[in-house]
């Protein structure tokens, strides 16, 4: 079955229009070779009764291999984004919701577009994400958990966790912000790079934008109203990660997997300098070599610490908005349904 007939009976199944679907993957960053299946991520907009009743879909994945095993250059993979998850994605900073929304503005990589769609998104691109790239970032960082358990990062993590691995026999129970003013000491007394505190959102849905205080872990973020046991559970598993994969051979790399992380790292770099994302890629031709296991993976591992640590520092003095454009969202929502 190709592409287009996968769209058509979608469409006259779920009752619903397919407004994009672009390449994806490798052919879409510029990293693809002739044995490279094909990759498609798209947009569609549900009916509108259905929505009213709340039988709409989300999602939607096709694939053409049933066999289990790895895909071919043959194999068609489908996902599909309904209008409300592809937003939703986008806000939270997602990083195949932000491939997808450049992906607009390269032409030859797309299999279909209504335009009446598509020219919005562009023309307010924008509008939809902001400085909420914490999802980029944590692929990377974990990607670095898996090989790397030199530098500041594991130090840092393995001193915490020992600090509140012995406080939970007696403050287990208390919320983590009743410990705030001792990780004020630690902070004062330890100058963390990769662990601090962060003001975001705790609201979720429609209501009103409410903040609250996180302690943010290499990455990953803790809301002041979790227990001290749970906080500490989940940041000796980050550093039982570390050590435990860390200790695979140099045999059992996954270039693929580090090749991903360094166009994270890349795409987010180029979004802060940029606010735009450029497909293809224009650090392909490295991150291919990567890919194809010809860099050294000492060098692959500087370059992505590297670049975390640059990145980091430019997301905090970055311009990009706190939060997306909720209201022009909202508005463009009702219109396309």
């Amino acid at each position: 079955m190709n592409i287009k007939n996968l769209i058509k009976n979608f469409e006259e199944e779920q009752n619903c229009q397919v407004v994009y679907i672009t390449m994806y993957g490798s052919k879409l960053y510029g990293t693809d070779n002739p044995n490279s299946d094909t990759d498609y991520k798209g947009i569609f907009i549900p009916y509108k009764n259905d929505v009213l009743l709340k039988r709409d879909l989300e999602h939607y994945n096709f694939n053409s291999n049933e066999k289990n095993t790895r895909n071919s250059k043959d194999d068609i993979d489908l996902q599909l984004f309904s209008i409300y998850k592809f937003f939703s994605l986008l806000k939270k900073g997602e990083t195949g919701a932000m491939d997808i929304l450049f992906s607009m503005f390269r032409e030859d990589t797309q299999i279909h577009n209504d335009t009446s769609f598509t020219s919005i998104i562009m023309e307010n691109y924008k509008k939809f994400y902001n400085r909420n790239l914490h999802s980029f970032i944590g692929y990377c960082v974990g990607q670095s958990k898996v090989y790397n358990v030199r530098g500041e990062r594991f130090n840092e993590l393995h001193s915490f966790v020992k600090y509140f691995n012995a406080l939970v026999k007696e403050q287990g129970a208390n919320k983590l912000e009743s410990m705030f003013p001792q990780i004020d000491e630690l902070f004062a007394n330890n100058l963390y790079k990769y662990i601090n505190y962060v003001l975001a959102d705790t609201s979720r849905g429609s209501g009103v934008p409410k903040q609250g205080k996180y302690v943010e872990v290499l990455g990953k973020r803790f809301l002041g109203t979790v227990t001290v046991a749970y906080f500490s559970e989940k940041i000796t598993e980050m550093e039982e990660q570390f050590g435990n994969r860390a200790r695979a051979s140099a045999k059992g790399v996954d270039f693929k997997a580090l090749s991903h992380a360094v166009r994270v790292i890349d795409e987010v770099e180029e979004l802060i300098d940029h606010a735009f994302i450029s497909f293809p890629l224009k650090n392909r031709v490295y991150i291919t070599s990567v890919k194809e296991g010809n860099e050294k993976l000492e060098d692959v591992m500087d370059y992505i610490d590297q670049k975390l640590n640059t990145v980091q520092e430019k997301l905090e003095l970055s311009d990009l908005p706190n939060r997306s454009d909720e209201a022009f969202i909202d508005r463009l929502i009702l219109k396309l349904l």
